[in-house]
């Protein structure tokens, strides 16, 4: 694996396709700069850039045609290094989820801290993204600035239907213990209103067995939630 750090050019690109046009001028910047910097053009990005740029300048001049073929390769660039910095922000905050499952208090009705933040796609509006960021958990669309932002950090009723779809990238609830594992893995959005408490029982007055933790809600719709374990593995009740 190469280590070369494409950052330079990244931002060269981005510099050039920031005002959404293309000049002459700037291809020619652009050549100029991987000419003198060979290692750019034999790694991504660079390595993309070479062939249409030597057909551009071939016969000393460059058509509209050959500008645009840089721009869409730029444009492909972008939406490449774009996914390429999602999935480290994955594997980062993966990694920081697996180390907060570890550590995480069950007897507290609150959510993990993971500093991750991803844009999820609306379901219901064409084009629309709302960004959401798990170390509240946050989200931008209207329900939640509307109903669950005033909610303290890490309240279990910020988690809108966006917030689950981010937790849902982080890969497998397997991965999150007792009652949390469940209430991840059935995504239902609480209701704004709802509070929520974790109960330590027991299945009878003589058992020798560990209390079980209970998550349970309030009920402002009339319907309360009740995570509790059967057979060790933890399931929804109403």
């Amino acid at each position: 694996m190469s280590d070369y750090d494409p950052r330079e050019i990244l931002v060269l690109c981005e510099s050039i396709m920031e005002d959404g046009e293309l000049t002459y001028d700037e291809l020619y910047r652009l050549g100029e700069w991987l000419n003198n910097h060979q290692e750019a053009c034999s790694n991504w990005p660079g390595n993309l850039l070479v062939e249409p740029l030597q057909k551009a300048w071939a016969d000393g001049k460059v058509t509209k045609t050959e500008a645009r073929q840089v721009g869409r390769v730029i444009l492909q660039i972008r939406k490449e290094a774009a996914k390429r910095d999602e999935e480290e922000a994955i594997a980062y905050a993966t990694k920081i989820a697996s180390q907060a499952a570890r550590t995480f208090e069950l007897t507290h009705p609150n959510l993990p801290t993971i500093p991750f933040t991803t844009r999820v796609k609306s379901h219901t509006k064409r084009g629309v993204f709302y960004e959401v960021n798990l170390s509240g958990p946050s989200c931008t669309c209207p329900d939640f600035l509307s109903f669950r932002h005033r909610l303290s950090a890490g309240h279990l009723t910020r988690c809108w239907k966006h917030v689950f779809r981010a937790y849902a990238k982080l890969g497998s609830h397997d991965t999150w213990p007792g009652w949390l594992r469940s209430f991840l893995d059935f995504p239902w959005p609480p209701h704004p209103r709802k509070e929520w408490l974790v109960l330590s029982i027991r299945r009878g007055w003589f058992t020798l067995q560990r209390p079980q933790l209970v998550l349970i809600s309030s009920a402002p719709n009339h319907w309360a939630d009740v995570f509790a374990s059967k057979d060790s593995c933890y399931d929804r009740y109403g």
